[in-house]
């Protein structure tokens, strides 16, 4: 994605921001309710709520290096994302 289409999309920044945070963290991406979450020091999780398309956040992701995937639990629906 190229910088203008994150200046013009202010979700896209909003992923970018978040992730720049913690680079090094595992990501997941929730399609029902519209998040990308982060384990915290605490341990809490830390998520923000974007409105964007599932695919949109997938692909933003891949486009910041992580690999995102379906868990091994079939019955889940969100996305885990680690950095390649």
């Amino acid at each position: 994605m190229s910088n203008t289409e994150t200046e013009t999309n202010p979700e896209l920044a909003r992923i970018d921001n978040f992730v720049k945070a913690a680079p090094g963290k595992e990501y997941t991406i929730d399609q029902k309710s519209q998040t990308l979450c982060r384990q915290g020091l605490s341990g809490q999780r830390e998520c923000v709520k974007l409105n964007l398309e599932y695919t949109q956040m997938f692909s933003e992701m891949q486009k910041l290096g992580f690999f995102c995937a379906l868990p091994m639990d079939p019955t889940e629906t969100y996305m885990e994302c680690r950095r390649v």
